[in-house]
């Protein structure tokens, strides 16, 4: 969306809501999950992984890129302007939240994660330490297997 301005109508825009979803990509093979709270220009950093994406982010500037490219996405949509409110200099907060379920191994269950974190905060329920995270994990799968094959989209 990056590249456009306007939304199609099936999109809610970014001026509409408080809160934007990132699932957000770390070199060379990982996944963790960032929630941009628009009005305190703050992003909370969910890693399934611990703490070390995150620190990688902070030491390689990875961060101040990230603020760069919300800063001009933000003046390309115009969003100063359509919420009504003058124009900051921005200073994104990066906060990593503790207490956020862990992954069991480095193979390739990020992504199953990153699905379950956004699922947890839509539905209003909190990101909390699991008790059996890969068993929770195998759940999701399976929940998500189940919804998709006995969808439209899942039979052929």
């Amino acid at each position: 969306m990056a590249s456009i301005a306007t939304y199609p109508n099936f999109m809610v825009a970014w001026w509409d809501v408080d809160t934007v979803l990132l699932p957000i990509h770390s070199s060379p093979n990982h996944w963790l999950f960032g929630e941009l709270r628009l009005a305190a220009m703050e992003v909370h950093i969910y890693d399934s992984l611990g703490r070390g994406a995150y620190e990688k982010f902070k030491s390689e500037g990875i961060f101040s890129k990230f603020e760069r490219r919300v800063a001009n996405y933000l003046d390309k949509i115009k969003y100063w302007a359509r919420r009504n409110i003058p124009r900051i200099p921005l200073n994104i907060q990066f906060i990593y939240e503790e207490n956020v379920p862990q992954q069991s191994s480095h193979l390739g269950d990020c992504g199953i994660f990153i699905c379950m974190f956004m699922e947890q905060f839509v539905s209003g329920q909190p990101i909390r330490v699991l008790i059996y995270p890969k068993n929770a994990a195998l759940e999701f799968c399976q929940r998500m297997a189940k919804k998709f094959w006995g969808s439209s989209l899942g039979r052929m």
